[in-house]
């Protein structure tokens, strides 16, 4: 029950998000009951834990099998993150069980709230992330509920279900958890009181929210390119480039400060020749010499054409080594030579008469574009995903990089694909400056699935925890312009092409969340250690 109440509750599964305060409910009580029915026996309440949680993550995120590749590959990308996020679910459980022998029910609560939080913040930065399913996740698409996210982020969230979930189970579980009548309806009142309190506050600030700062005229494009039949081969790069620039010129304006094009808008091949007698000859998007390539010649000349426009744009790029220059642990050899290169899935900014500039991106897909443990185990390249592109472990870099104009009306913080799940990832963006946010990505891989709706449900939360417009261009949708309370407007059809102007307001203020990042999840990851080694110490001193 609780594995389908979230499934009910989940974004592009159900949606229904107040079954969140509730869905934990049947598994507290089936705790309480097999509890009972083994008294004395010491009989795991495991194996019904880890059903509930693997309904929940396989009816949420079965979409990740969905790839158009063989079977093998289908059950790897599909099957690993479902079982293994169930396992790793189930460790706040597990953890409370083991203190509540220790220290008594008491603290049980306690326990499963701060592992649950530790869990969901580890989750965000480790060589396996996958924060998909963190709790607070449920709220995207009602961002109305949730505007105090701007001060917690989204444990807030996480930790808002917590708090109410156990109230309730306390308050209302039969058989009663113990106490005196007045006790059990403290209880409830307390409940209805953590419900309700956040709740209003949110649909007050979300009623009375007005966007701040300059407004900025932007342009985005959906080329709907096919990313298995089109995307990395079957359409020559360049016209891929003339089909995005034609759609973005046929709705600018004079007033166009800003043209945003999906992830891996550029396609150019990085190619070398000239290994053989030692002169390398660089073409397609080498980082060594942006310029030089077809994709920046013509996207300067239409700049030549709309002066006062930037463009934006996703791309798959390289960067040679020099000789003797010190090498990345994710560094390929180029064949042919003793030369090194890393790839990269990158953002690149253009504007007219002046150096480009380039984002790596740095939150990525485990299996696909990084290889997990690999600095410890070594190069596993082949058994790396191919999504298309290049395969196994991409470069990162560690600077969040606020990408400007000239003149500073564009200071955009560029997040690609899977790095827009990620608050504490974005934050840092805006703290050095970004006034926009412009997400790029291709959710075309797993087609009419709820994969692409949640994706863009996350972002709405980004919206809110920093107070920052969304511009968002997908390469087979759903494009969109997110204001900074979280409300969708414009957005587009799945797999079709289109493209819209929209204006959006750039704003220097800084939220809570901006300035200081996760209170709530470091706290958590501050206080369970001290738990857990009072709970050894007193299992160890009972006679």
């Amino acid at each position: 029950m609780s594995g389908v109440l979230w499934v009910l509750a989940w974004p592009g599964t159900g949606g229904v998000f107040p079954l969140a305060f509730i869905a934990w409910w049947p598994m507290l009580q089936a705790e309480r009951a097999h509890d009972a029915r083994t008294s004395g026996r010491r009989r795991s309440f495991t194996p019904y834990l880890l059903l509930g949680l693997f309904i929940w993550n396989a009816s949420t995120t079965w979409w990740l099998g969905a790839v158009d590749e063989p079977w093998a590959t289908r059950l790897l990308s599909g099957g690993f993150p479902m079982v293994g996020n169930t396992l790793l679910m189930s460790l706040p459980w597990i953890l409370r069980r083991w203190v509540v022998r220790r220290l008594g029910r008491a603290w049980s609560d306690v326990t499963l709230v701060l592992a649950w939080l530790a869990f969901e913040r580890l989750h965000h930065d480790w060589d396996l992330q996958w924060p998909w399913l963190t709790l607070g996740n449920v709220f995207a698409e009602h961002p109305g509920w949730i505007q105090w996210y701007e001060w917690t982020g989204v444990l807030g969230g996480s930790l808002w279900i917590w708090a109410t979930a156990l109230l309730i189970d306390r308050a209302w579980s039969l058989p009663g958890p113990g106490g005196s009548i007045s006790t059990r309806s403290s209880r409830r009142y307390s409940a209805v009181a953590i419900l309700g309190v956040p709740s209003l506050l949110s649909l007050v600030l979300y009623a009375a929210w007005d966007d701040q700062g300059q407004q900025l005229e932007v342009v985005v494009v959906q080329p709907n390119i096919d990313p298995y039949q089109e995307k990395f081969g079957g359409v020559e790069p360049l016209e891929q480039l003339e089909g995005m620039l034609a759609q973005a010129e046929a709705v600018m304006s004079d007033s166009t400060r800003l043209i945003v094009l999906p992830e891996t808008a550029l396609q150019e091949n990085a190619t070398v020749s000239g290994a053989q007698d030692g002169q390398l000859r660089l073409r397609g998007l080498w980082e060594n010499d942006l310029e030089a390539s077809r994709s920046v010649r013509r996207i300067r000349e239409f700049l030549d054409r709309h002066p006062r426009a930037s463009l934006l744009a996703g791309m798959s790029s390289a960067y040679l080594f020099a000789p003797g220059e010190p090498l990345t642990s994710t560094a390929r050899r180029l064949g042919g030579s003793d030369r090194h290169y890393e790839a990269y899935n990158a953002a690149l900014f253009v504007e007219r008469d002046r150096p480009v500039q380039v984002y790596h991106k740095s939150k990525l897909v485990a299996g696909v574009e990084k290889l997990p443990f690999e600095s410890l185990l070594g190069s596993l390249e082949y058994l790396s995903i191919d999504m298309g592109g290049t395969t196994g472990s991409l470069g990162v870099q560690q600077e969040r990089s606020v990408l400007r104009s000239a003149d500073g009306r564009v200071a955009v913080a560029p997040v690609i694909c899977y790095e827009s799940v990620f608050g504490d990832h974005v934050a840092p963006h805006v703290r050095n400056g970004a006034t926009m946010i412009a997400i790029m990505t291709n959710d075309g891989w797993w087609g009419q699935s709820p994969g692409y709706r949640q994706h863009l449900a996350y972002g709405r939360l980004r919206a809110v925890e920093t107070r920052r417009a969304i511009a968002r261009s997908a390469n087979t949708g759903i494009s969109c312009v997110i204001d900074q309370r979280g409300t969708v407007w414009q957005s587009t059809e799945w797999w079709h092409e289109a493209a819209f102007r929209s204006e959006l307001h750039t704003s220097h203020e800084l939220t809570v969340f901006v300035r200081y990042g996760d209170l709530i999840g470091r706290l958590a990851l501050l206080l369970l250690p001290i738990l857990l080694v009072a709970a050894f110490v007193a299992g160890r001193t009972v006679p």
